[in-house]
């Protein structure tokens, strides 16, 4: 029988290969705002070291994210993002000194709003992406 840990490690990899950007950039978010409410649970089930983990891996999705930003292309919005992941970075660290699940509890606020923006995007380019085989077709019908 396989290790059922095996076969959803071998799914995610998959998943992760094959998402688009956008996806992939949810993602992120989606294991960075579960990293951070596993250090909330942590913190208050007083398992400091745990916390301290979840919180590290926190930052660390925050520094992808930063770190793949692209604020030339991006310009003001891009600057707003790198500020708010930047915030939001200092706000682990200050957290995860003091073991404060509030301030946690602020950077999940922030980051799934702004996750909500990204899921919104993913659905329009979605959209988009049926909108525009259904044009192409109604050209080739106008042509043919």
């Amino acid at each position: 029988m396989k290790n059922p840990t095996n076969s959803y490690q071998a799914y995610y990899k998959t998943n992760v290969q094959t998402a688009d950007q956008l996806s992939l950039i949810i993602m992120l978010y989606d294991g960075l705002i579960r990293f951070m409410k596993k250090a909330i649970v942590k913190i208050e089930q007083g398992e400091v070291e745990e916390a301290h983990n979840y919180l590290v891996r926190a930052k660390e999705i925050i520094s992808e994210l930063v770190s793949t930003l692209k604020v030339e292309a991006g310009g003001e919005i891009a600057n707003n993002l790198k500020d708010l992941y930047l915030y939001s970075f200092k706000k682990i660290v200050e957290a995860n000194l003091k073991k404060d699940p509030e301030m946690i509890k602020e950077v999940i606020q922030v980051m799934d709003n702004l996750r909500q923006g990204w899921v919104q995007m993913k659905a329009e380019q979605n959209r988009q992406k049926q909108i525009q085989p259904a044009q192409h077709q109604k050209k080739l019908r106008v042509q043919g």
